[in-house]
């Protein structure tokens, strides 16, 4: 496959410190707010309710010739994984797995992904104020996404990892 032909994928799996915030901010599913998304599971009491996922934008391949694909915004991404967590009846979500797809055609790379699959799980804490959480950040999660090393891969590879 040619360069300016493939397109790059970004995955890993997120394990990283993330400066520590009190919780009681920004848990809040009752009050019709996002449960926050969490870089790893707090020390605290919580209930581990199951796996939740979600895909935004487009699959995109070497037959995709639109050069204005659709870009995903990593702030609404993470809202939908929030709600989805919320829908299981979870008041956080612990992200475990995220992959932000950027197209290349022409050599030219897009700004911002126009695939990202997010992974976490959803969980039940009992008493959120008395818990410290490492809220995820978009501008952050999207800065960590770019900052990895491209590879140039065919959409079926793309795609095929998760």
């Amino acid at each position: 496959m040619r360069r300016s032909q493939g397109m790059m994928v970004l995955s890993c799996a997120i394990a990283v410190l993330a400066a520590l915030v009190p919780a009681g901010r920004a848990v809040g599913a009752e009050g019709g707010e996002a449960v926050p998304l969490l870089w790893e599971s707090p020390g605290c009491d919580h209930d581990k309710l199951g796996t939740v996922e979600i895909e935004a934008g487009e699959r995109v391949s070497e037959q995709t010739r639109d050069l204005m694909v659709p870009l995903v915004d990593y702030g609404r991404a993470m809202k939908r994984l929030s709600e989805a967590a919320q829908q299981r009846g979870g008041n956080a979500v612990v992200l475990r797995w995220h992959q932000g797809v950027y197209f290349t055609r022409n050599g030219k790379q897009s700004r911002k992904p126009v695939y990202v699959k997010l992974r976490g799980a959803a969980i039940r804490l009992p008493a959120p104020e008395q818990c410290r959480l490492q809220l995820v950040d978009a501008d952050e999660l999207e800065a960590r996404s770019l900052g990895g090393k491209p590879v140039n891969v065919s959409s079926g590879d793309a795609y095929a990892g998760e």
